[in-house]
Order: structure tokens, then C-alpha cells, then sequence
């Protein structure tokens, strides 16, 4: 940060001296120049420079480790070993008997029966009705009008046929069923069932468990331990530092100048382009100028 406000110094006091050494002025024809020129404006700005720093950052690491080691293994051996069991035999015997069954004996009689039967019988009676008979006839009647001033009857006539119906006997033969009941007899089975004892020979099968005693030779396991070397495979892990650098930024405040008015620019260009170049590192840092009023 010193070495930054230094260099902005020998900046501002080149500029001075540039100024000082130039030749007669455009505007007052004198050398040097009795126009003062007003002096530019600083400011301070704080600019982020960046810096590397070596950080150390532990990670871990595994390491392969082989070795032989003492590993107990079981070992089954088969020993024969014979013993007595008691084993179950079924035997089946058949046994005679006798036993009482009751027999069904079904025996049948015809029974005399009687049974009325309804028998249809027709009568035949002879019915009179009387139906009208028509009967036509010739009649003479007189035809027209009234007169209608004198008011007398008509001597006109005509015949009409008129029809009348007169009753006339009608004798019809009319049928009439009437159902006559009659008896009848028939033989009706009749079936009783009686229950005769009678003896029956058959045969029983009886079932007998007895125990029948057997050697049976079976094998017994018998575990014995045994060390065998075995190889290991491990992961050891191990923690390892390793330095990585690290960029980290830093605020550092320098004082420039502000940007000159028009006038101000127009006047002191050609008076910079003939300055000669100082070097700020060989110069001395000259005081801030103040403003003038």
C-alpha cells in the first residue's frame, strides 16, 4: 500500500516539473509562464490485489499390507457307532365270528278295494222355441200432399210392400250329458315287511403292534480344530500433508488523480508529451499539493 501511494507522488511531482520547464506560454508571451494553471484533484480508491498463500490440506491415504496369519479351521471326522432301537411291527390276524343280523322279508297280499267311477250318459229331449217368420204383403196407400189453398187430401194412390214377422213354433232335438256314478271293485297290493334274526359267519381283522428291537449303525460327527496359516490383505490407512496454493485477495487503497477539466487537459498536453520520464523508485516522495483557492 506505501509503495503504491509513492508511486502516485512521483507521478503528481513529474507532472509539476514538467510544467515548470516549459517554454514561453501561448497565452502571456513570458518564459516562465506567469499563468498559474490549476492543480489536478486526488482521490483514493481501494483496488482488491491478490496474494498466494500455502495452505496445508490432510487427505488419506491406504496402504496395502499382506501377511500370514494363524486361522482356526474346523474339521468334521465320521465316527461309526452302533446302538439298539426299539422299532414298531403291525401285524394283521384274522379272527372268525359270529354275529345276529336282522333280515328285511318283504311279503305282498292283494286287498279287495272298492272306487266309484263317474260315467257320462246322454238324454236326448226335444226343445219348441218359436222364431219369427217374415211375411210380405201388398198395401194400397194414398200418395201426395195436402193442397195448400183448399186443403184436400190428394186422389192419388200407390202400392207399397210391407214386410211383418210373425212367431212360428220351431221343435230342435237338444243332447244332455249327465254323469252317472258307478262302483267298482279292484285287487290293491299290499306289501308288509317283517324282520327275520338270522347268523352270519365273517372274518374280523385285528391289528397287533409288537416291538421288535434292531442294531442300527450310524455315524457320529466329531469337530476338531486345526490352525492353518492364511494370507491377509489389509488397508492400513495413513494421513498424508500436502501443501496446495491458495490465491486470496487483500484491499489496498492508493490515491490517484481525478480526471482533468477541458481546459486543463488542453493546456497541459503538449507540456507532458515534452516532459522527460522520471522513474518513481528514484525519486523521493514529494508532499501532497494543496488545493488552491
Amino acid at each position: 500500500m506505501r509503495s503504491g501511494l509513492i508511486r502516485c507522488l512521483a507521478v503528481a511531482a513529474a507532472l509539476t516539473m514538467a510544467t515548470g520547464t516549459a517554454s514561453a506560454c501561448h497565452k502571456c508571451k513570458q518564459t516562465p509562464c506567469a499563468y498559474v494553471s490549476p492543480q489536478p484533484a486526488y482521490q483514493c480508491v481501494t483496488e482488491m490485489v491478490p496474494y498466494t498463500v500455502v495452505k496445508k490440506v490432510w487427505h488419506t491415504e491406504y496402504d496395502t499390507v499382506t501377511k500370514t496369519v494363524m486361522v482356526r479351521e474346523p474339521v468334521t471326522n465320521y465316527v461309526e457307532r452302533q446302538r439298539v432301537v426299539s422299532k414298531p411291527v403291525y401285524d394283521t390276524i384274522e379272527v372268525p365270528r359270529q354275529r345276529v343280523v336282522c333280515k328285511p322279508v318283504h311279503e305282498t297280499d292283494y286287498v279287495t278295494q272298492n272306487y266309484t267311477v263317474c260315467k257320462p250318459v246322454q238324454t236326448t229331449q226335444q226343445v219348441t222355441s218359436y222364431c219369427l217368420q217374415p211375411t210380405t204383403q201388398y198395401v194400397t196407400v194414398p200418395t201426395g200432399h195436402k193442397c195448400g189453398l183448399c186443403h184436400k187430401d190428394p186422389c192419388g194412390c200407390k202400392t207399397v210392400a210391407c214386410t211383418t214377422y210373425t212367431p212360428v213354433p220351431v221343435t230342435r232335438d237338444v243332447v244332455t250329458t249327465t254323469l252317472v256314478p258307478e262302483t267298482h271293485t279292484r285287487q290293491v297290493p299290499v306289501t308288509r315287511t317283517r324282520y327275520v334274526q338270522e347268523v352270519v359267519n365273517d372274518v374280523q381283522r385285528i391289528t397287533k403292534c409288537r416291538m421288535v428291537q434292531e442294531v442300527v449303525t450310524e455315524k457320529v460327527p466329531c469337530v476338531t480344530w486345526t490352525c492353518v496359516p492364511k494370507t491377509v490383505t489389509k488397508q492400513i490407512p495413513r494421513k498424508v500433508c500436502e501443501q496446495v496454493a491458495v490465491t486470496c485477495y487483500k484491499p489496498v487503497k492508493r490515491i490517484v488523480p481525478c480526471a482533468a477539466p477541458v481546459a486543463y487537459a488542453s493546456e497541459v498536453a503538449p507540456t507532458i508529451q515534452a516532459a522527460p520520464v522520471v522513474a518513481p523508485s528514484t525519486q523521493a516522495a514529494p508532499a501532497a499539493p494543496s488545493k488552491q483557492g
